[in-house]
């Protein structure tokens, strides 16, 4: 409950205003302890006990109220998300084969968690990560180079002569989904522990809603890699023999796509006006690139196959203008050459 207080003035130089009895017992403040004070940038003043210590977060899902593994699986990976350092998985009666499967399996996916305990009605999974050592920024960065590497491995595969290494891209995007969802643990993290927020490179509630949307278009567009591998395995499954003309014509549509997702993963990771104008005009020239080899395929009747690589690839270019609006409101957080802001 909001409660009103003065602010007085004690000497010629300090202000104080005093801390409701009821809120410090409830924060377990006492005379002499020390308290940080920081201002943040929405102009609200934050205190933050000097020695308190983070107490431990945990859930218990009781299994016998979930009706199928696939939602126990998604509500694991929820309780992850948001930041529970313990997670615990009940049932009044014993856990089968399948459902105690189900959570060690998903436990493998959730970086930094590890089960602890095991029995026929109980399963406890601990996170042993410091969430520090994880800066938003590098992660993304990493989801970057992860899904730059499966664009290049389907980029080799396009003849299908070589697509031993489309095998790759899935374990690449298992790793893309374990990095994704450890995003936004530490983006949720931050927010609920705003104290910790700078460490791990957010700063402010608006760069983590940008943060967010930006991984998951990342994982999104690792998935739409992913559907492109298995689409040229199918083919070559199929025996399809592929044209020297629709090759090139798919390989010059992959590489400028490649060319526009790395151009804006780069704005968006240090906004900078040239960096943004690049991504615009490399996101243009792909969607040029899909309209002109699409008009192709139609005129010539043939290749119905090729169609569906690519709508696959003008979509990771649509997923690439998600970010490049992100990339300049962050340019416009800030005062630069290009425009001047200031707060009302």
């Amino acid at each position: 409950m909001d409660e009103l207080r003065k602010i007085q003035q004690v000497g010629y130089s300090t202000l104080t205003v005093s801390i409701p009895k009821g809120l410090a017992d409830e924060l377990g403040l006492k005379q002499g302890d020390g308290v940080l004070i920081r201002g943040e940038a929405d102009g609200t003043i934050r205190l933050i006990p000097a020695a308190k210590s983070k107490k431990e977060s945990y859930a218990t899902i009781r299994a016998e109220y979930v009706g199928s593994n696939e939602l126990l699986s998604k509500l694991l990976v929820g309780c992850y998300a948001l930041g529970y350092d313990r997670i615990e998985v009940v049932s009044k009666g014993r856990l089968d084969g399948a459902r105690a499967s189900t959570v060690k399996e998903t436990m493998k996916r959730l970086r930094g968690m590890e089960m602890v305990e095991a029995s026929d009605n109980r399963m406890v999974a601990q996170s042993f990560m410091d969430p520090t050592k994880f800066p938003v920024d590098s992660l993304i960065k990493r989801l970057q180079i992860l899904v730059s590497k499966s664009l290049d491995d389907v980029i080799e595969a396009i003849d299908l002569r070589k697509t031993g290494t489309l095998n790759e891209v899935r374990r690449i995007q298992d790793e893309v989904d374990e990095l994704y969802w450890l995003v936004v643990r530490q983006l949720l993290v931050a927010l609920n522990r705003r104290e910790m927020a700078a460490e791990v490179g957010i700063e402010s509630p608006l760069h983590a809603s940008g943060d967010r949307v930006s991984a998951k278009t990342l994982d999104e567009i690792g998935r739409i890699i992913l559907d492109v591998a298995e689409e040229l395995v199918r083919l070559r499954g199929k025996g399809t023999k592929m044209d020297a003309r629709v090759t090139a014509s798919l390989a010059k549509l992959a590489s400028k796509a490649r060319s526009a997702f790395n151009a804006t993963v780069e704005s968006l990771l240090a906004p900078d006006i040239k960096m943004i104008e690049k991504s615009i005009s490399l996101v243009d020239e792909t969607f040029d690139i899909e309209r002109e080899v699409t008009r192709d395929l139609l005129e010539s009747g043939e290749y119905g196959y090729s169609r569906v690589l690519v709508s696959h690839f003008g979509q990771l270019a649509r997923y690439c203008n998600i970010m490049i609006e992100i990339a300049s409101h962050r340019l416009l957080r800030k005062t630069s050459k290009i425009a001047a802001v200031q707060s009302q």
